[in-house]
């Protein structure tokens, strides 16, 4: 019976990039049990999302956006990023990406991707599309290195390394006509400009930082590293057009430069971490 449920679900993730619902963090954990006492798999690596929403809902112009509807949203967006041969199952609010034959390593780079491509959604996510999450948390690990068994694996993936924040509206006048201007003018500047819009900028470890683009060199040019994806450094630059700026990146990291706006004073405040 296990093994029949178990090709099923795996011949219907390689015809469509689809997702499973299921209720209970122990039904998923009967799945992954199920597929690893199926041969010939041996190992494989597990990333989690949970979006965490400050609502149940919220009445749009012409349609109730629920939090269901709204993680459906993002997962729908989500899922072309991992193989169709990779199982992605929904239990509430939290994504698990069981990505198979995959080794730690490889769900750290699948984590990470998908941590970038979840950032630019929910910072682009139109009112009438889905709800913004207040906080979301992203974690991995792999089976059987370094968890021993399914439970202690699903354990230390939901254990969240990654998270980033989403701020509430000033209530100071000031401020809050510096958050509409962000909320409206740049993310229109953005589409004009054809590059992604990014309201906060995740703060990256100074030894995370040093890997990908000098401290010096960023605080020079203006321009803020997100992540690094083969052969492309994402970064964040008040100016997403400073062609003088982009041409020196790319001599000085060999990288292709993929440039994303965000205000200048957001910028500035990442900016002073490095130093």
């Amino acid at each position: 019976m296990g093994s029949a449920a178990t090709s099923h679900l795996i011949e219907h993730a390689q015809s469509a990039h689809i997702y499973k619902s299921l209720e209970t963090v122990e039904g998923f954990a009967a799945t992954v049990q199920s597929i690893v006492d199926t041969p010939p798999m041996v190992q494989f690596a597990l990333v989690t999302i949970t979006l965490c929403f400050e609502t149940e809902g919220k009445m749009q112009a012409n349609s109730y956006v629920s939090t269901e509807r709204s993680v459906d949203y993002y997962l729908t967006n989500l899922r072309p990023l991992v193989r169709k041969t990779d199982m992605v199952v929904l239990v509430e609010h939290t994504c698990y990406f069981l990505l198979l034959g995959a080794d730690l390593e490889g769900g750290k780079t699948v984590q990470i991707r998908l941590r970038d491509a979840l950032f630019w959604q929910v910072h682009n996510v139109s009112d009438d599309e889905a709800l913004q999450p207040r906080y979301v948390s992203i974690g991995h690990s792999a089976y059987p290195f370094p968890s021993k068994d399914i439970s202690s694996c699903i354990l230390a993936a939901s254990d969240a390394c990654l998270s980033f924040e989403m701020e509430k509206t000033p209530s100071d006048t000031s401020k809050r006509a510096e958050y509409e201007m962000q909320e409206t003018e740049l993310p229109a500047l953005a589409r004009k400009l054809g590059v992604p819009y990014l309201l906060l900028i995740p703060q990256l470890s100074p030894a995370k930082v040093k890997l990908l683009v000098n401290p010096k060199l960023a605080q020079e040019l203006h321009c803020y590293p997100l992540g690094r994806e083969r052969g492309t450094l994402t970064v964040a630059m008040s100016n997403p057009c400073d062609s003088s700026a982009l041409a020196r990146l790319r001599r000085e990291t060999g990288l292709h430069i993929f440039p994303v706006l965000t205000h200048p004073q957001t910028l500035q405040v990442a900016l002073d971490q490095l130093i």
